[in-house]
């Protein structure tokens, strides 16, 4: 056989060769994709292990459910707060509905004893001014501030209401005088220092 015939013969067999080999790699390949789709495909929860599925049970519930549970708990705060500050509210202003007239009578007599200061007195004393109980507001009317007075007696304090500024505060705004100064209530168990906007010269209170 001569150099050119074995030549040929060997070129035939490495073509041969290296379209096997071409081949098996292409087939393992295409295994190893198979492998890798199976392994990687998702068990279905039934076939899983009682411990898988108690341990994705939790997870969902904490993913969905407890975030419900802390609205709910969240609202029902809310809603107790709510009605709580109502009552409480309620409670206040039926507190001071109470009337002075077993205390006091029909009217309130005072006399001057400082400026805008005042103290009670009786009728017979000659008093420098006269207010009127006035049941529809529950409080003693004087039409010289165009205001109200009422004694508080679980606090045992005079507490005032003055149109043009009591009024700004609607359901509340009722005032009380102290050593600091004037205070005006803008909320339930919310006191605060009288703005100076108001004018004062119409305010007066009662020493006791």
């Amino acid at each position: 056989m001569g150099k050119a015939s074995i030549l040929g013969v060997f070129r035939k067999y490495k073509i041969e060769d290296y379209i096997v080999l071409g081949k098996s790699e292409k087939r393992k390949s295409s295994n190893k994709r198979t492998l890798t789709k199976s392994s990687s495909k998702e068990v279905p929860l039934k076939d899983r292990s009682l411990g898988e599925k108690i341990l994705i049970g939790i997870c969902i519930f904490i993913l969905t459910g407890f975030p419900f549970i802390v609205i709910v708990c969240a609202l029902t705060i809310v809603i107790y707060t709510g009605i709580s500050e109502k009552k409480a509210d309620m409670e206040y202003r039926s507190e001071k509905r109470e009337s002075n007239e077993s205390l006091y009578g029909k009217y309130l007599y005072l006399d001057k004893i400082d400026e805008d200061v005042y103290k009670v007195v009786s009728e017979d004393e000659n008093p420098e001014r006269r207010l009127e109980w006035n049941e529809e507001f529950c409080g003693y009317y004087d039409d010289l501030s165009d205001g109200y007075v009422w004694y508080d007696v679980k606090r045992e304090q005079w507490r005032y209401w003055f149109n043009g500024i009591s009024s700004d505060y609607k359901d509340y705004g009722w005032m009380v005088y102290k050593p600091e100064g004037w205070r005006v209530q803008k909320d339930y168990a919310d006191w605060i220092k009288l703005p100076e906007k108001y004018d004062r010269s119409k305010l007066w209170y009662i020493r006791q």
